[in-house]
């Protein structure tokens, strides 16, 4: 570590990075995927519709449900200070000034 570079947290800066930048659109993609799988399920020979899948359904629905939460914890700490100063919410990790 010199004076004006820190290599640590600049590794820990680009891993964190590249987790929320490419495992979480992955995932969002996976949940989209699963979702599809869940809802078109082809029809029968005999002419009836084929049924949905609820499991697949669900598993999807959590899946977008974790890409949310990640999201919304976010914006929650990038903003943790001004919530903390504007309205008194000192969440994760905020300190009160």
């Amino acid at each position: 570590m010199t004076q004006w570079f820190n290599l640590a947290a600049t590794c820990k800066i680009l891993v964190f990075g590249l987790l929320v930048g490419g495992l979480l659109p992955a995932l969002f993609a996976v949940g989209v995927r699963v979702n599809v799988a869940g809802n078109s399920v082809p029809a029968v020979a005999g002419g009836t519709a084929g049924t949905r899948r609820p499991l697949l359904l669900a598993l999807s629905w959590a899946i977008f449900l974790v890409v949310l939460a990640v999201a919304v914890v976010g914006v929650l700490f990038i903003a943790r200070d001004f919530l903390g100063h504007h309205l008194g919410w000192y969440l994760l990790g905020a300190k009160p000034a």
